[in-house]
This record gives C-alpha cells, structure tokens and sequence, in this order.
C-alpha cells in the first residue's frame, strides 16, 4: 500500500508547484508567455503519465485543454510538439509549415484568450491564448489530486510516474560525499 503521506508530499512538488505557479503567474497578470507554455506542456506530459502512458503522451492531455473544435483537436499534437518540444528545447516556439510557408505561434497570456488565425506584418500566425490553458490544466490537476486522495491504483501510477533517478557513477558519488563532508552532514 502507497503511504499516502508521502504520495501528497511527491505530489506537492510536482503537480502541485506546477499548479502553483500557473496560478501565481495568472494572478499576477504576468506576461511570461513561454514560461507558462512550457509548464503547461510539462503538466501535460506529467498528468499522461499518472493517467499510466508510459510514452508520456503530454498530447493527449493537452487536446483536452483547447476547445473542441474539429480543426484545433486536428491541429492538437502538432501544436502540443511545436509549444512544448519547441519551447523546452529551444525556448522558441516551433514553427507550422504549411504547403511549404513558415508561420509563426504567438502566445498570449493577456488580452482574449482565445486560439485564433492572426495577420500581422508578418504574415499569418496563429495566436494562442495560453491563459485559458493553464487554467484548464491547473483544473486537470486539481481533479487528479482528488482522485490520489480517494484511490490507491491512481497513487500508485503517480508514483510510478515519477522521474527516474539520476544513478552517479564512482566519480560523482565521491563528489557527492565530499559535499556531504563540506555540509557537516555526514
């Protein structure tokens, strides 16, 4: 049996920081546009995980945030991999390629907070308004952290879905315990 204790404490600091500071970041009027995208598309692939999708399909997640559309649920995982993989591994937004023309993403975490076609001197975009998303997703998470609370099955797919560990190799561990020395703590 999963201890419960600890279930809220590993939830507290994932889920729940991300929850966090979506809120605190919404509260704030904060205009940190790819830093909310990317935690969305972080809780995204988190809660697929706890929901038992080993491959982490943040995707899955994610189309359930925008609205339900035949076009955006189309468009769901290429938009999920442009925002996230994009973001996390470039801090830029990836770019849709269309019958060969490039159009960029903008996020908006002020004004309408709708996904829509966008023209600019640029050319034509398409603007997410990433507000309404990292509500749904704060609301995602809250449900799931009922569900810890309620059901053993579902704490123990959290668990499971944790972050591997990071193993050291000989080198490290004797870093490590020299840090170990250096703190008093050993």
């Amino acid at each position: 049996m999963t201890d419960l204790a600890v279930v809220k404490q590993e939830f507290a600091e994932t889920l729940g920081y991300i929850r966090q500071d979506l809120q605190w970041r919404l509260e704030k009027k904060s205009s940190l546009n790819y830093t909310i995208a990317l935690l969305i598309g972080c809780g995204c692939e988190m809660l697929a995980a706890c929901g038992g999708d080993k491959k982490r399909h943040g995707e899955k997640v994610f189309a359930e945030l925008l609205p339900a559309t035949k076009e955006l649920q189309a468009l769901a995982d290429r938009l999920y991999s442009a925002l996230r993989d994009g973001l996390a591994h470039g801090f830029d937004t990836k770019h849709l390629r269309v019958d060969g023309v490039e159009h960029q993403i903008y996020l908006a975490s002020l004004g309408a907070q709708e996904i829509a076609i966008q023209k600019n001197n640029r050319g034509i975009g398409l603007r997410i308004g990433i507000g309404v998303l990292a509500e749904g997703l704060c609301a995602k998470i809250t449900d799931f952290e009922k569900q810890l609370t309620q059901d053993e099955d579902v704490r123990q797919r959290f668990m499971n879905a944790r972050q591997r560990t990071a193993d050291l190799n000989a080198n490290e561990v004797g870093a490590w315990q020299a840090l170990l020395v250096a703190a008093g703590v050993t």
